[in-house]
This record gives structure tokens, sequence and C-alpha cells, in this order.
């Protein structure tokens, strides 16, 4: 069994690589503004770019990325990331929160 993971720690891991504006933590909070969770923002880089993106507070992407394929359940668990994410130009991401293949 996966141990779940303060979303405190999560949050605090994310933050340590993000200097965004928005900072949106549960998918409620990002659907209310119609916006993506901060997790979701390094996913999507990664799957999409595989680059940071600092113009948009985003560094140390890949390094995120595993942290966040790693704690894969918590996210889950403390609803954290989306279900499904498609890029901007509508190309699907990831489905039923399957980001980590």
């Amino acid at each position: 069994m996966t141990e779940i993971i303060e979303r405190d720690e999560i949050i605090a891991f994310l933050m340590e690589n993000y200097d965004g504006s928005s900072c949106f933590i549960t998918v409620e909070e990002g659907n209310a503004n119609d916006q993506w969770t901060v997790a979701d923002l390094f996913l999507r880089r990664w799957l999409n770019d595989m680059d940071d993106a600092p113009g948009w507070g985003l560094t140390n992407v890949k390094g995120v990325y595993e942290y966040l394929c790693k704690h894969k359940t918590s996210l889950i668990a403390h609803n954290m990331v989306n279900r499904s994410a498609k890029n901007n130009s509508g190309f699907l991401l990831w489905e039923n929160h399957e980001f980590d293949n």
C-alpha cells in the first residue's frame, strides 16, 4: 500500500519550485477560477515540453514531475490533480490520472 503524505508537504515542495502568479491547490479551487492546479501546471509542462518555464514560474520541472509521479496516490487523495488534461492545442496529455506512463 502506498503511503499518503501530507498535503502541506506536497504544497511546500511545489512552492519551492513555483514562482507564478496564480496558485490553486485543489481541483475545486482551479475549476472555480478556470485555472489549472499548481500540480497540473508542472505535469502539463513536463508532458508537453519537457522543460522549465521560468516565465511562468515553473522551475525544476523534471524533478517536480518525478516527485508528483512518486506521490501520485497522495495527489489524488488530496484532490490536487485533475483526472484528465489536454494541452493548449487540445491534445490529450493524460486521462484517468494516468500522467505517469
